[in-house]
């Protein structure tokens, strides 16, 4: 009877397979009701899938993995994946060069894989092995002694029909003389080829999307891959993989890349590439404008600790509360909202009189140049998204609805999107561009100018992160590649982000052994809860399924100046804190990722301990003080 419970399976699968998320595996598996599902045959299917490579293309820096359906990702979940560099520094150079960056990945698999396929505790053990079927001369493969307990890695020579023996040599130890085996003493090694791959496109190719452009990048591709690889290729835009992460196929996507910052919306699985936005600034821009301000603190750093400089970037700053002037401004005229200073050594090397240099300002000023709007003829950072947004609207093509869903998920990726900060100022800033009377049309579109969200990466069942928003493309290539219903061959159509699911097994709810019509309706209502179907809610802030990004709350006062002692006063006894979308939340557990934060004093989440004010004008203004959380979590 066990066998054939509908709901043990169920369960089984959630508690099984991967990720660890209700939520993101209903989306995998194309599901919005738990009913009427074998799931028993979908975890089978997963079990037996072979595992895929997952590849987030970029321009400094490639990410891949491995991805499974049940064993998940080559890394534990809130980990960093594989890197490529791809770009170079006078203390780093390239791994490789871009157009041989495929190739790369599959001879560093291939080196993995050698060693993983005799040792059973590595991640990657079962996903080196193939089926037994697959033997073949000159291929590695595994042999395991009826009387022996360690894995030895052979190479076929030959097999004699006769005896049914393999002739095999073992690798590492070459000056053995060959012996001869039984063929089920013997597990095929697989080679990086003979896994599906799934390639992320990347933001650029797919904002400046034409026939040429496309040609050029799919060629590139194919010579690096060959054409008789035996392992299917796919291929996706990153927009659509990063939408995955959240469980979605519907959204306006920012990547802030290397060179650039790139907005590419998706309309129910397919890509508007046409109405991509773009703003000529990245990473690498907030990397010099840390050198430049380092050096001015330390003459004797220049641009070549440009990597040292990203370090400090990606480690101490993050993004300041907004306000009614420039930041400079703000800062000019003493409203610092309580930035802490945190002393950092300099490079032996680059060491004279002092010893180590101080950030204060220069933690704040940085991502402030995501948002500075007179640095010449460029948008900023929110504004490339509502422009994003309007001209879809523009289009006429598509409905109200789309349109405002587009601006209630909007998603941030890219190593700048790690700065703490980024996705509430970004959600502010949007709702006050709404306000604005160019933005009266595209504002029709939502009840109200509030109804605008930025989402945050997904958490665990035990809100744990999963994944930081510089690697969600990534992990939602791999939401997607752990499905049941896998990828076909490389195809090129509209709906190349659509789901494709398993036919679903029909139940009977009449009443029956089983328990009848009502067991099955309860079991349908309670477990639906535990898929978490809410999408996209559960990922705005304070919805419980993604990590919010709560550094700084928005309180309100009088006039009238409040004494230090009383601002501090109220930061701590303030109950229920208004934050800039109007919802309370707590502090959430900064991932393992960021963890150097809170190492260091003023670290964590919570480090720009702000008071002071956004000083708008009238009976109230307004004040942000940090979360009340984080004074506990330090003490």
């Amino acid at each position: 009877q066990e066998t054939t419970d509908a709901e043990l399976w169920f369960q089984l699968f959630l508690r099984t397979c991967w990720p660890p998320s209700g939520a993101l595996l209903a989306f995998a598996e194309g599901t919005t009701t738990p009913v009427g599902i074998d799931w028993r045959h979908r975890m089978q299917v997963r079990m037996e899938s072979t595992p895929t490579i997952v590849v987030d293309m970029g321009r400094g820096y490639t990410k891949f993995t491995v991805a499974h359906g049940v064993r998940g990702r080559w890394e534990e979940d809130g980990c960093a994946p594989q890197l490529v560099q791809l770009c170079s520094s006078p203390t780093h150079p390239p791994d490789c060069d871009r157009n041989e960056q495929l190739s790369y990945i599959h001879h560093r698999l291939d080196r993995t894989f050698l060693d993983a396929a005799t040792d059973p505790s590595h991640r990657l053990h079962k996903a080196a092995l193939g089926p037994r079927s697959e033997l073949k001369v000159d291929q590695y493969a595994v042999y395991r002694a009826p009387s022996a307990a360690n894995l030895v890695l052979v190479r076929l020579l030959q097999h004699c029909k006769e005896e049914n023996l393999w002739s095999v040599e073992a690798v590492k130890r070459r000056s053995e003389k060959p012996f001869k085996v039984r063929p089920e003493e013997l597990t095929p090694m697989r080679r990086a080829h003979d896994l599906p791959i799934l390639i992320g496109e990347p933001f650029v190719i797919t904002a400046n999307r034409d026939a040429d452009s496309q040609s050029s990048w799919d060629s590139l591709i194919r010579s690096q891959l060959g054409n008789n690889r035996p392992g299917a290729v796919q291929v996706v835009s990153q927009a659509q993989m990063a939408l995955w992460a959240h469980g979605l196929d519907h959204g306006i996507v920012v990547n802030i890349g290397q060179q650039q910052t790139i907005a590419v919306p998706v309309v129910r699985g397919e890509v508007i590439a046409s109405c991509s936005t773009t703003c000529n600034i990245g990473s690498a821009d907030l990397t010099q404008v840390m050198v430049s301000l380092m050096h001015r603190k330390a003459p004797s750093l220049d641009s070549s600790l440009m990597t040292w400089c990203r370090d400090l970037k990606e480690e101490y700053c993050y993004v300041s509360p907004p306000g009614n002037m420039t930041l400079r401004a703000r800062l000019a005229a003493g409203d610092d909202f309580g930035i802490r200073p945190v002393p950092v050594e300099l490079p032996n090397f680059a060491r004279g009189e002092q010893n180590t240099v101080e950030l204060a300002e220069e933690r704040v000023i940085v991502p402030e140049v995501l948002f500075e709007s007179n640095r010449g003829p460029r948008q900023t950072l929110p504004q490339i998204i509502v422009e994003c947004a309007s001209m879809v609207h523009s289009k006429g093509t598509y409905s109200q609805e789309d349109v405002r869903d587009l601006l209630r998920q909007v998603v941030l990726v890219g190593g700048a999107a790690d700065f703490p900060g980024i996705r509430p100022r970004v959600e502010y800033e949007m709702r006050c561009l709404l306000q604005r009377a160019e933005n009266q049309q595209l504002s029709s579109c939502c009840e109200s100018t509030d109804d605008v969200y930025v989402l945050n990466p997904p958490l665990d069942r035990s809100s744990n992160p999963l994944v930081s928003p510089r690697f969600v493309p990534l992990f939602g290539g791999c939401v997607r590649a752990a499905s049941s219903a896998g990828y076909g061959e490389l195809q090129r159509d509209k709906n190349i982000g659509a789901l494709r699911s398993l036919p679903l097994q029909a139940e009977d709810l009449e009443p029956g052994e089983d328990g009848g019509l009502r067991r099955r309706l309860m079991w349908q209502r309670r477990i639906s809860g535990m898929l978490a179907l809410q999408l996209p809610n559960i990922f705005r802030t304070g919805g419980g399924g993604g990590e919010d990004d709560q550094v700084w709350q928005e309180f309100f006062e009088s006039d009238e100046e409040m004494a230090p002692e009383e601002s501090e006063s109220l930061a701590c006894s303030e109950e229920s804190p208004q934050s800039p979308d109007n919802a309370s939340s707590s502090h959430s557990p900064a991932s393992p990722a960021r963890s150097g934060r809170c190492a260091t004093k003023g670290g964590g989440k919570g480090k720009g301990k702000r008071k002071g004010s956004g000083a708008s004008r009238g009976r109230s203004r307004r004040v942000w003080r940090p979360v009340p959380a984080v004074e506990s979590d330090e003490e």
